[in-house]
């Protein structure tokens, strides 16, 4: 029954995008045809054929060529949803995270959130869910931008989907009212409506779920959609079986089947036949089982792998032992095993996909760098002659002034020296004291619960902290604890009920092997940009992601509020505390200015001694 939401959420992704379609099922099956028949959003092309295939890999290297990146980007995205037709999901997923990086290019927020939701759709249809909500909510950054609600929603309901894979049913329903919220047609409310509602069975919310299928099947707008009256019809028998066993569903249960083999709905058919055998394991065993016969029978013949799994479930906890249920008891085992297999190489793949990508991209930086290097070069060869006069007279003329300039050298020392001084307490009154003021406060204002003796006991440790600075000791902050750890409770308290602060790749392992005084840097480093962000971003969402690279932490920090340009000139001044400390450490940050909303920073540091 894995399936079931998964399908669900595909067929609303699609019919999100083309309302006008009348007839969906409640289950994930790429090869149905009325999704090879839908169109592909609004792009200018056409639908890609076998016929035209080996012709567009020839445009996209013409196009690559001649640089036309608005027309490869559309390419790509075709070519994403013509291996998706093919159920080929990893040259699906490949495409579409060239069409993504190709709309990077040319800032078409709409479609690269587009790309992110059909990459994050395939991981889930793959069952990397983590990595569908990962690549999920890297779409919500763009498509926020937008506001283009179709898109909205899509992103939103795939965000349920994914929490529902793994049983975080309060949050799936939380992500599926927001779905609700941007949704833009009467058929994609009442799939929602009914996923929703799917998901409260699942949690056992039973009057929930019974509330919403019941204003559903009693909405008129039903009577010309049998299929999902048949859908709503059988969810909502069931929810009253669960709810009150004493119910007789079996009515209900037969009439919504009946219809769906009439319309040929197979995969309607497996959920009725799920619910049927449930719904007789007490008063019928033989019903039972023949019900669970019938959805493998179906599962098997569409090729619904976690269908048959639940349905060989069934089979071998029913059945009396034969060899018939040993049978069943192989095949579960067998099949158990292949979907497990396939889930952990779908993830790895899509992971490589992105870092290959990545890698090219960096190897392309790295060329354009050395062609610039090879044309300094030879320009610099053709100069040489005229330089080497030109030097000469700026020798003589250096040599008249070289007294007063060693004069004013000296001069300049010493001032310099004044400067590092009063720099170095500046950094430390900044770090140690103001930073920590102003952590407390944010504690406060989060907490309203904080007890006066621990607000009198940090207030004493800042006290202690400037009567070492005034004594010149080294304060250092406590690691006595797992470095992760730490910054993750740092971190925490920067957040509210109106910022979410997302943390990405802050594993323990990648703080290995780095020392104490590099670690205290960063903290400091981290601690300053988080305040610069409570004080002028707004924002409502904040993404810390953490990397290591050989020598190199990186730490990639986004958010969704005002920017720079909203939020004035304070907040680049204040980064400046963070310039100057990663300066002497072989450390730089890079902000991205092409960003028309939110914040985008990210940070290198040198590990190395």
């Amino acid at each position: 029954m894995k399936t079931f939401i998964i399908y669900l959420f595909y067929i609303v992704v699609l019919l999100l995008y083309f309302p006008s379609c009348k007839d969906f099922t409640i289950r994930k099956k790429k090869s149905d045809s009325s999704i090879k028949k839908s169109k592909i959003y609004n792009t200018p092309f056409t639908y890609y054929t076998n016929e035209t295939i080996q012709l567009t890999y020839k445009e996209i290297y013409r196009l690559k060529k001649e640089k036309n990146n608005e027309l490869l980007a559309n390419i790509y995205f075709q070519m994403g949803h013509y291996y998706l037709n093919k159920n080929k999901s990893d040259s699906s997923f490949y495409y579409f995270n060239h069409a993504k990086e190709a709309y990077l290019l040319d800032n078409n927020n709409v479609f690269i959130g587009k790309s992110l939701i059909d990459m994050a759709i395939i991981q889930a249809n793959e069952g990397d869910y983590i990595g569908s909500e990962e690549t999920a909510v890297e779409a919500l950054r763009y498509i926020k931008k937008t506001q283009h609600n179709a898109s909205l929603s899509a992103v939103y309901n795939c965000l349920a989907i994914s929490k529902t894979e793994q049983k975080d049913y309060d949050q799936a329903i939380k992500y599926y009212n927001l779905a609700l919220k941007f949704s833009t047609s009467k058929i994609s409310v009442i799939n929602i409506k009914n996923n929703e509602a799917v998901v409260n069975i699942k949690a056992g919310n039973y009057d929930n779920a019974i509330k919403i299928l019941t204003k559903l099947i009693n909405d008129s707008f039903l009577n010309n959609l049998p299929l999902h009256k048949a859908r709503i019809t059988d969810n909502l028998a069931y929810a009253k079986w669960l709810d009150n066993p004493n119910y007789k569903a079996d009515k209900d249960l037969y009439q919504a089947l009946k219809i769906r083999e009439k319309a040929s709905d197979s995969i309607g058919q497996i959920a009725n036949h799920y619910h049927l055998s449930e719904y007789y394991e007490k008063t019928s065993i033989k019903k039972a089982i023949f019900h669970a016969n019938k959805m493998y029978d179906i599962a098997l013949k569409l090729g619904n792998i976690d269908d048959q799994l639940a349905a060989m479930q069934k089979i071998i906890l029913l059945d009396t032992p034969s060899t018939h249920e040993k049978n069943y008891f192989n095949s579960y085992i067998r099949l158990n095993d292949e979907i497990n297999f396939k889930r952990i190489r779908a993830k790895n793949q899509f992971a490589l996909i992105r870092y290959e990508v990545e890698r090219n991209k960096e190897e392309n930086a790295l060329l354009k760098a050395e062609n610039a290097q090879k044309n300094y070069l030879l320009l610099q060869q053709k100069v040489t002659i005229g330089s080497i006069i030109i030097l000469a007279l700026i020798i003589v003329i250096l040599l008249i002034f070289w007294h007063k300039r060693r004069n004013a050298k000296f001069r300049q020392e010493k001032i310099e020296e004044i400067h590092r001084t009063e720099l170095k307490y500046s950094k430390r009154i900044h770090d140690e004291v103001a930073n920590g003021i102003y952590f407390l406060m944010v504690q406060l204002q989060n907490n309203s619960d904080v007890k006066p003796t621990k607000i009198i006991d940090e207030l004493d440790q800042l006290y202690l902290k400037s009567r070492d600075i005034s004594h010149d000791s080294d304060y250092k902050i406590s690691l006595t604890e797992e470095f992760s750890i730490t910054l993750r409770n740092m971190i925490k308290h920067y957040g509210s009920k109106n910022t979410r602060i997302i943390l990405i790749g802050n594993e323990s392992h990648i703080w290995d092997n780095i020392p104490n005084n590099k670690k205290e840097d960063l903290y400091y480093i981290l601690k300053e940009l988080m305040t610069n962000m409570k004080k002028h971003s707004q924002a409502d969402i904040v993404t810390l992601k953490f990397k290591k690279e050989d020598y190199i932490i990186s730490i990639e920090y986004s958010d969704n509020g005002v920017g720079f340009a909203g939020s004035g000139a304070k907040p680049l001044a204040d980064l400046k505390n963070i310039k100057d400390r990663l300066h002497p450490k072989k450390g730089h940050y890079i902000i991205d200015h092409n960003k028309k909303t939110g914040c985008s920073i990210k940070i290198l540091y040198s590990i190395s001694n």
